[in-house]
This record gives C-alpha cells, structure tokens and sequence, in this order.
C-alpha cells in the first residue's frame, strides 16, 4: 500500500519529491480488482492480538527470510517484529479504507515526474504475472519519463533482487540530472 502513499505525496507535495522508485507498486487500478476478504483480515488481527498467531506454521518465514541477507540474529529479530507488529489496528483501518483511498489517488491524477518501478512475477499479489504486469504497463506507459522493470521473482523483490534493483536505482538516480 505503500505505492498509493508514494502517489498521494507527489500529488499533494509535488516539489518534495524528485521521482519516486516503486517496488512491485500496487498502482491504484490493482485496488480495482482486487478482492479483499476484511472477515479474514479481522480474524488475522484478532490472532495476532491474541498471541494464536504463534501457533500458524512458517507464518513468519517471509521472502526476507528466505532470500534476503539478514544474519541469523537479524532472522530471529524479524520474527520477534512481524509477531509483535502484524495486523495492528492501523493495519486494518490502511487495508480496510485502501480502496477508496486509492480511488482518490487515481482521480487526482499520476504525478507529472520520473517513476521507475521494478514488478514481480505476480507471486503474492493476488495476481497472475499477465495481469499483474499488464496493470504496471498500463500505468507507467501513461507517464512520459516512466520506465517499468519486470523481475522474475515474487511481490517482496526487495529480498531477492536486491543486487539488480540498487544497480537500476543507481542509474535511474543519476539520469535524474538531466530532467
């Protein structure tokens, strides 16, 4: 939900924002059509608070875990986070007004700015990887100074292709300069 927070702000404060960078972005149409079950996200909280959230096998084992290049320490750190932290009431209030939020976001228009965004293959989106990346098409073909990434890799790239997208960011950050 990040990505509609990112819009929000070059909309609202355009001249804080140079350009922004999105990681497997979930654009305002991906809100459109996808189904979001508040009972199941309400139960999720309600385990969470609970401390019944332990008890679910490899909950914590996310794509960070798997892939990434946290030391064991920091593994066991992260684990002790995602049970402290998952499903706050925040958490449910962001997921649950997401789709009006992001129908404001789309009314107001995509930021007139430089956006690079890195897609995944459409794992843990809700999506298969031919709509997941039609969506990132659709939207950044829209943008004059837009470029779009498609990794093979699963929605947290950040954990697995992080090599590949500092290189890129690093490229994109240094042509910047000539906008």
């Amino acid at each position: 939900m990040s990505g509609i927070e990112a819009l929000k702000w070059a909309q609202d404060y355009p001249d804080e924002i140079k350009a922004i960078i999105g990681l497997d972005m979930a654009v305002p149409a991906v809100y459109e059509e996808l189904s979001i079950n508040m009972f199941l996200v309400r139960l999720g909280a309600f385990t969470a608070k609970t401390g019944l959230i332990r008890w679910i096998p490899n909950l914590s084992e996310s794509d960070a875990i798997k892939y990434g290049n946290l030391t064991d320490e920091e593994k066991e750190l992260y684990k002790v986070i995602f049970y402290r932290r998952t499903l706050t009431k925040d958490m449910v209030n962001e997921i649950d007004y997401i789709k009006v939020n992001a129908q404001k976001v789309k009314k107001a228009g995509i930021p007139n700015m430089p956006i690079l965004l890195f897609s995944s293959n459409g794992e843990g989106t809700g999506f298969d990887n031919q709509k997941w990346n039609g969506i990132q098409n659709d939207f950044i073909n829209r943008i004059d100074k837009g470029k779009l990434i498609e990794l093979d890799s699963s929605h947290y790239i950040h954990s697995i292709d992080y090599e590949r997208i500092a290189e890129e960011s690093e490229a994109f950050i240094e042509g910047l300069n000539r906008y």
